[in-house]
């Protein structure tokens, strides 16, 4: 019997051809568990995804593998899909989450300009400047683009393009049963959607759906080999702000732009929009949103975006911005950033989002769902 208080968050529901156990997803955030030289799967990784898999969760997102080495990563800590001789190890981990009844996608990125040296990332994985749209770059103690990097030219992202698609066919030769492409936070693929970052005067830049191509290619290339009934979830920042680092709110990616790509990429084939926002100059803010509030918020709270809620001090924070983007777009969307089982249900049955996401709680309790369905909301 469905435990009637959540009886919404543990609804089954479908991304696609892919039904899902209930309306919680585990997230694609990295847990730095890998090296790159891994081609079988280590008992840890399997164990984790396994406790997830087993605890209930609707949809395990596994998180991101290097589709394109060494430019697409900034650590060794990932693992990567770049060649077939990784699809045996991937297999092992479907095999364990797949087990227990639970769907699992994989989640794709390029980390692109993110090639910022870092305290622990001992030594670069390549010389030279990293890739983006354009040669922009913005100093920051608390993000990512302190070096300039190099402009990709159009051939270099058309074979990038290929290099995704090709992840995919990986992936689903692995068992996965859909990917998520992460265009989100200040990777690459956000870096072309971003008018802020992309300055560019060619096709890839400039206009709505310019910005877009590179995104909507990857969505149609994937289609194209895999057929339309394998899903492919889109995470999208609903809007970037750059107020806190002196750069204005219109210059960056807006609610409408957001919106407007969105629709580009339902158009393109795209199953779902899984729903983020990021601060420029605060990446961290992006997928952690208490951190923007300790000790104080950056800002006064009287200036934040109106489409940012910031009535929780981070819980919740991109509500708004997933029920604008439901009013938007005909497929499902997710909403992520610190929501727990009470805030989540009430989004769904207020019709704001088809999907909570998470990682964080399924990590400290990966048996959250069983008990919210079970009634053991005290043993959470």
């Amino acid at each position: 019997m469905v435990n009637k208080k959540f009886e919404k968050l543990l609804e089954p529901y479908h991304i696609g051809s892919v039904k899902t156990r209930n309306r919680l997803i585990k997230t694609g955030a990295g847990m730095f568990m890998w090296h790159e030289d891994d081609l079988h799967m280590n008992e840890a990784i399997k164990a984790m995804y396994e406790s997830i898999a087993k605890g209930g969760v609707g949809l395990l997102i596994v998180e991101s593998p290097t589709v394109d080495y060494p430019l697409g990563a900034r650590w060794r800590e990932r693992y990567r899909i770049d060649d077939d001789k990784y699809i045996q190890g991937l297999s092992e981990l479907v095999e364990v989450i797949k087990k227990h009844g639970c769907p699992t996608f994989m989640q794709m990125n390029h980390d692109g300009p993110w090639q910022t040296t870092m305290p622990f990332v001992t030594e670069p994985l390549f010389s030279g400047p990293p890739i983006a749209a354009s040669p922009v770059s913005m100093k920051s103690d608390a993000d990512l683009h302190d070096d300039v990097p190099r402009e990709l030219t159009i051939p270099e992202i058309e074979e990038i393009v290929d290099k995704f698609a090709s992840a995919a066919v990986r992936a689903e030769k692995a068992g996965f049963q859909g990917v998520d492409l992460n265009s989100a936070s200040s990777h690459l693929l956000h870096n072309f959607l971003s008018p802020f970052w992309n300055r560019r005067q060619d096709a890839y830049g400039g206009s709505l759906e310019n910005r877009a191509r590179f995104v909507t290619q990857i969505i149609r290339e994937i289609k194209k080999r895999l057929g339309q009934d394998f899903p492919v979830s889109v995470c999208i920042n609903g809007l970037e702000i750059g107020r806190v680092v002196g750069i204005p709110d219109e210059k960056c990616l807006t609610p409408e732009d957001s919106r407007g790509i969105a629709r580009l990429l339902q158009e393109a084939g795209a199953d779902a929009i899984h729903l983020r926002s990021h601060w420029l100059g605060y990446h961290v803010a992006g997928y952690l949103p208490e951190w923007l509030f300790w000790p104080e918020p950056p800002i006064p709270l009287k200036t934040f975006p109106k489409e940012y809620d910031w009535s929780r001090r981070g819980a919740g924070a991109n509500i708004i911005l997933a029920e604008g983007m439901k009013k938007t777009v005909s497929i499902p969307v997710m909403v992520v950033g610190k929501l727990d089982p009470e805030l989540g249900e009430k989004v769904l049955r207020e019709g704001k989002a088809d999907f909570i996401a998470m990682t964080r709680r399924l990590l400290a309790d990966p048996e959250l769902p069983n008990k919210l369905a079970q009634g053991k909301i005290d043993d959470i």
